[in-house]
């Protein structure tokens, strides 16, 4: 697929574990986060990974954060980035990012985690975009809201757009996910890839004959 698009999601198919996560933790260590808003972490993430409850995260408003500058959620997502996610990377992905873009393709990140937390990965991977979701900034202080929520069929929508805006349908484009959250953007994709699939993903591919990746070496891969 030489000059197509090729979208990725990130958390559990480019890196292990949550970005999101991770910038959260460091969060609280910084005082920016307090613990007990870390406590609802391990609850969204278990809903996630069972296929329901995800869009909660992005709902309503987050005060915490509030008043807080852009630049200061750069930093820290900078230094979590050379600290710890940097580490996280999978060496199999990036090494087939590399050869997408030899072969002259795009390569997308589409991801529901926060823009400034994917940038570094970005830039280390040397994607061509980023379509994550973001929050909301006025004077360049967040309002504590909201401004895209990159998730299920709002990915979709927003890699249809990005990939019209160049001229190409995404019956030309790839996807690679792990997730069952985006089965609305797989089902659209020329080539729909299951990378490390949750179980409702990979019962999905199995029966549609997708193609599934391993991140490492797997005895069941069949």
């Amino acid at each position: 697929m030489s000059g197509a698009i090729h979208f990725f999601d990130v958390d559990h198919t480019i890196t292990s574990g949550s970005t999101g996560r991770r910038f959260a933790e460091a969060a609280a260590r910084r005082g920016i986060l307090k613990l007990r808003h870390l406590a609802i972490i391990p609850v969204n993430y278990l809903l996630y990974r069972l296929g329901s409850g995800g869009a909660s995260i992005f709902e309503g408003e987050f005060p915490v954060i509030r008043g807080i500058e852009r630049a200061e959620f750069e930093e820290l997502a900078n230094e979590v980035f050379d600290r710890r996610t940097r580490l996280a990377l999978r060496p199999r992905l990036v090494g087939l990012i590399e050869s997408l873009k030899a072969e002259g393709g795009r390569v997308v990140l589409a991801t529901s985690s926060l823009d400034f937390i994917v940038e570094p990965i970005a830039r280390l991977i040397g994607a061509d975009d980023v379509l994550a979701s973001s929050l909301e900034f006025v004077d360049g202080r967040c309002t504590g809201r909201i401004a895209t929520a990159l998730f299920g069929s709002a990915k979709r929508d927003a890699a249809r757009a990005y990939a019209a805006g160049l001229g190409i349908g995404l019956a030309d484009c790839s996807f690679y996910s792990d997730s069952i959250h985006d089965l609305p953007l797989l089902l659209e994709v020329g080539k729909p890839v299951a990378v490390d699939p949750d179980g409702r993903l990979r019962r999905e591919a199995r029966s549609r004959g997708w193609e599934i990746m391993y991140s490492v070496d797997h005895f069941f891969s069949r």
